[in-house]
């Protein structure tokens, strides 16, 4: 089949999402519970698809949403830092900040805004994101200007500090595969910051170097993740075709924690049917992704932010084998998806509007009013 694959035929993809979901809802044994957050669900697919097509999504407002997460993460992140620093002089200031005063080695964990320090630790990790590519695409500009580069390196240590204080490992995991992505589709120059922040994922894990045994190192490095994996893996094998319905791995298990495995938690809520559909989406839109930032590779700025969307992708893949924090009744990066659909459109309607914004970037994508 020719042409874009994945955005002919999204609709299919969604309508068969949400009649699972209605369907897994009306049998489920935790009714009352399911049919809310499914109803829920259905009304934000909605609201995800009225988005896509009120305000489409263009590169442009990508390296403004680039900016945009850079600001916020340094905000944050200078207030968990203080907030930390109050914490060790005994001051109460900013206490908010601050999930645990004295948590590993002697350092507070932050969570700063959030009321977790991992859900904290994810966003830095979009922050960071944006930040490393907004300096790859003006770094030409930036180079001569050595105040600008110090900045950067400033706001970025910020940042990384902040993270550090989350010891979030899925965090730094999904921050690892980004750089690693980005550098290699970029430049394909080795880097030592994947090694690094790999090394952080054990480190702060200092269970594991008092681990008598292998299964004991395994439990101490992944927090207990393996008991509720076994525990959604039993539930998943009771209900395999249609799941328990949204809502129902904390209505029928009373369990507060999450699988925190996002894959996972579907697989117990909406089965089979459900996990397939959502894998499905992902392969189709990261393959047709990887072809349009393909054919951008000669045009620097076109390519830089698509491969930069492209390894973010990759590495909140990995993140939620790890996490289920962008999971809430279905999986937030399925409404990433529907809202970044725009971008695997026909250029021509996409950049109609957006001629002389693109003009100085070599005009790759200035196309005639259609028709």
């Amino acid at each position: 089949m020719q042409g874009i694959y994945f955005p002919r035929f999204r609709y299919v993809l969604m309508a068969l999402q949400a009649a699972v979901m209605v369907v897994a809802a009306l049998f489920s044994i935790a009714r009352e519970t399911t049919l809310l957050v499914s109803l829920r669900s259905l009304f934000l697919l909605l609201a995800a698809y009225s988005l896509s097509v009120l305000f489409p999504c263009t590169l442009e407002t990508l390296t403004w949403l680039c900016f945009g997460l850079g600001l916020a993460g340094t905000f944050m992140g200078i207030t968990a830092l203080a907030g930390a620093a109050c914490s060790h002089l005994g001051l109460d200031l900013l206490a908010f900040a601050i999930d645990k005063p004295s948590y590993m080695y002697g350092l507070p964990q932050v969570k700063s805004y959030f009321a977790n320090p991992n859900a904290f630790g994810l966003l830095l990790v979009f922050c960071i994101a944006g930040l490393i590519i907004l300096f790859t695409l003006f770094r030409d500009r930036v180079e001569r200007k050595g105040l600008v580069v110090v900045l950067f390196y400033i706001v970025l240590a910020i940042q990384l500090s902040a993270l550090t204080l989350t010891f979030s490992r899925a965090a730094f995991v999904a921050l690892a595969l980004f750089v690693s992505c980005f550098a290699w589709l970029n430049n394909r120059r080795p880097s030592v910051a994947p090694l690094l922040l790999l090394g952080a994922v054990v480190l702060f894990s200092r269970q594991a170097f008092e681990s008598t045994n292998m299964s004991e190192m395994l439990i101490a490095l992944f927090s207990g993740r393996l008991k509720l994996w076994a525990e959604g893996f039993r539930l998943f094998t009771q209900y395999p075709l249609l799941g328990t319905g949204l809502g129902g791995w904390f209505a029928i298990t009373g369990n507060r924690l999450s699988p925190h495995n996002t894959y996972l938690h579907l697989a117990v809520e909406l089965g089979l049917a459900g996990l397939t559909l959502y894998i499905t989406c992902i392969v189709l839109f990261m393959r047709d992704l990887k072809k349009v930032m393909q054919k951008a590779v000669t045009y620097k700025f076109h390519y830089t932010v698509l491969s930069g969307l492209y390894s973010l992708c990759l590495g909140l893949l990995v993140h939620q084998c790890f996490e289920s924090y962008l999971y809430h009744g279905l999986p937030l990066f399925l409404f990433v998806i529907i809202l970044l659909q725009p971008l695997l459109r026909e250029p021509g309607a996409l950049y109609l509007f957006r001629e002389r914004a693109w003009k100085e970037y070599g005009g790759v994508w200035i196309y005639r009013k259609a028709g």
